[in-house]
């Protein structure tokens, strides 16, 4: 993905200036300035970089336009706090790399053996390299790409990076491979510093969350890798839920990695679809991965409230008027998306993707083990005739199909390695177009139904992509019954959420 050089992500100095006119709605004085103790800085939270020693008032006449009473709190509080000179702040650590409230560049690391140059452009490396070691440089191998940062601004600017990207320790099943496979996609792709940084995190972490056991993770470490090798809108697609992972582990840049993921995933999506309507031996495996790279994103990024669920969301392209509810994207590929896949399945059931099609296909030979269920989901019907027949042969195939999704549970207790792809297998793609149906008109029916499935999702709360929605998703469901139907979920919402 180039580079957002302007108005985007990779900020230039010029963009964090402030306006030269009085904020009146600055930030109260801990909330403006975040002192680090590590390194004895601290920095301003709207201009992003840190202020040097005696510089604070300064900075809040000059910058933020503060008369001196204004001024008074935040100095008052500046003053607790021992600052050292900037030429005296030593450079992070790998593991403390991107430092919180720091925008991130795209800069350049020079590779000479000894030398830590690092610049913002291209065209400083190539003044460094004939001032420095005496001869042109080659961009192939003299330089490469590297994420920066600086505490401080002007003449007391000096960059620093990692030298481990991921912030972690790298996996050692993952690093023989990883480093040429990152080379080649860097290149390919043109990915920034940005996106190396984060393609490297996919490598070192991401993708064994995508998996609950050793096959699976074979598979997102080597095959998908691969895959997206040669399919453009699989990177993206890895790249996407990469970022949203980074995002959830650094809060502090939360900001930077969600617009990032935003844009990729803006990027893969067109790409995917036109793949999709053209399903080949060629371009199948990669197709099933980005179904699944779909679920993690659209997951990780769900709006949950009372209108948006995890099985529909609100469609108002024609107006707030005319609002109507759609399956969401990943859900549409489950049940839509698979058919399409259709000529091409046996080629994936035998391809090197396959323990990602047998995650989906799961045997549910449950027998009478599923009989408690059915009992007492088919007790929640009303006696009164306010259901129709149809309406009742609909929610008894769904109540069935649920009960044999809890059976299943109940015999796969002591595993593990039950996935999120095994978890959704077992009940949204078995419904029959009826039941949503119901789902799209708030029926009680279908979501009573949906409120016990809550209590199966809920072990997919360890996913970085779920944490919480089982209980937010049967709130909603709360709120949307009436009250006369509270007593048939009261028994889910307590293992949901607790009594």
């Amino acid at each position: 993905m180039p580079a957002v050089r302007s108005g985007g992500l990779l900020q230039s100095r010029s963009a964090t200036r402030p306006k030269d006119t009085p904020n009146k709605n600055l930030p109260s004085p801990p909330e403006l300035f975040k002192y680090f103790p590590l390194y004895e800085i601290l920095i301003c939270t709207t201009c992003r970089y840190a202020l040097k020693p005696g510089g604070v008032a300064r900075h809040l006449k000059d910058i933020h336009r503060l008369q001196n009473d204004q001024r008074r709190p935040y100095t008052l509080y500046a003053s607790n706090f021992v600052l050292k000179s900037p030429e005296d702040v030593s450079s992070p650590p790998d593991h403390e790399f991107p430092v919180a409230y720091l925008p991130l560049e795209q800069g350049w690391r020079c590779r000479a053996p000894g030398c830590d140059y690092l610049c913002a452009s291209i065209k400083r490396m190539e003044t460094h390299w004939p001032s420095k070691h005496g001869s042109k440089g080659n961009p192939s191998h003299d330089w490469t790409s590297a994420p920066l940062q600086t505490f401080f601004r002007g003449n007391s600017l000096r960059y620093f990076t990692t030298n481990s990207p991921n912030q972690l320790k790298p996996n050692s099943q993952s690093l023989p491979g990883a480093s040429g496979c990152i080379q080649k996609m860097r290149y390919n792709y043109e990915l920034d510093a940005v996106d190396s940084l984060m393609l490297e995190h996919y490598f070192y972490s991401s993708y064994q969350s995508f998996s609950k056991n050793s096959q699976t993770e074979k598979v997102w470490l080597n095959v998908i890798a691969d895959l997206a090798s040669r399919h453009r809108f699989l990177i993206h697609g890895i790249l996407a839920c990469t970022a949203l992972h980074m995002a959830h582990i650094y809060p502090l840049q939360r900001e930077l990695y969600v617009l990032r993921a935003y844009s990729h995933q803006d990027t893969a999506l067109p790409l995917f679809r036109n793949e999709l309507d053209y399903p080949t031996a060629q371009n199948c495996d990669a197709i099933m991965a980005f179904g699944y790279l779909l679920v993690v994103f659209s997951f990780a990024t769900e709006l949950d409230n009372g209108q948006n669920s995890l099985l529909v969301i609100n469609d108002t392209t024609d107006g707030p008027k005319e609002t109507k509810f759609i399956l969401p994207q990943w859900l549409h590929f489950i049940r839509v998306g698979c058919e399409m896949l259709d000529q091409v399945w046996d080629q994936i059931e035998k391809g090197p993707a396959r323990a990602l099609a047998d995650a989906w296909e799961i045997e549910l030979d449950v027998g009478d083990s599923k009989l408690p269920y059915l009992e007492e989901f088919v007790s929640f019907i009303p006696e009164d005739g306010s259901w129709s027949e149809k309406v009742i042969s609909v929610y008894r195939d769904g109540a069935s199909t649920l009960a044999d999704a809890f059976a299943y549970m109940d015999s796969e207790s002591i595993k593990p390695d039950v996935s999120t792809w095994n978890i959704l297998g077992l009940w949204f793609v078995r419904l029959d177009n009826e039941f949503y149906d119901l789902i799209f008109e708030r029926h009680p029916g279908a979501l009573i139904l949906l409120a016990w499935y809550c209590v199966i999702m809920k072990r997919m709360e360890s996913c970085w992509y779920f944490g919480g929605r089982p209980a937010r998703l049967i709130a909603s469901i709360t709120d949307a019954l009436d009250t006369r139907w509270h007593p048939c979920i009261k028994d889910a919402a307590d293992q949901v959420i607790g009594s």
